[in-house]
């Protein structure tokens, strides 16, 4: 459906184009400056509107490659952060891990001296009896 509205719209334009040209006929003076000659009219417009859209798609084609390029920095760039950032988080994540067993350790050894504290505790309380 989308395409033949396309083809409708295609249709109607070459047929406006085509009733402007025979309206505009005449033969007009184009100057370039070191020479004058005379064309019709109508191709004057339709070398003019030729020049007009061949600059059109060369600036957007310059204004698309730039923006790419911005496109494919800014997506290295995001890589490459988030590879840093996924390496610190494995950083920090053993950095904890770490720190949980030194913790562990640590309650482990508290553990152990309070034990041998109520050991030797028993043992005096055993001698004096």
């Amino acid at each position: 459906m989308k395409n033949q509205w396309r083809i409708v719209l295609t249709i109607l334009l070459v047929i406006v184009v085509a009733v402007f040209a025979i309206l505009n006929l005449d033969s007009v003076p184009v100057s370039f400056g070191f020479t004058t000659v005379h064309w019709p009219l109508i191709l004057v417009l339709l070398v003019s509107i030729l020049i007009g859209a061949v600059l059109m798609i060369l600036f957007s084609s310059i204004n698309a490659f730039q923006h790419n390029r911005a496109y494919k920095e800014l997506a290295k760039t995001s890589d490459d952060r988030i590879a840093a950032l996924n390496a610190d988080n494995e950083r920090l994540t053993k950095r904890l891990q770490n720190s949980k067993s030194k913790q562990v350790a640590g309650q482990q050894e508290k553990q152990i001296q309070d034990l041998k504290a109520q050991i030797t505790d028993l043992q005096e309380k055993l001698a004096t009896k």
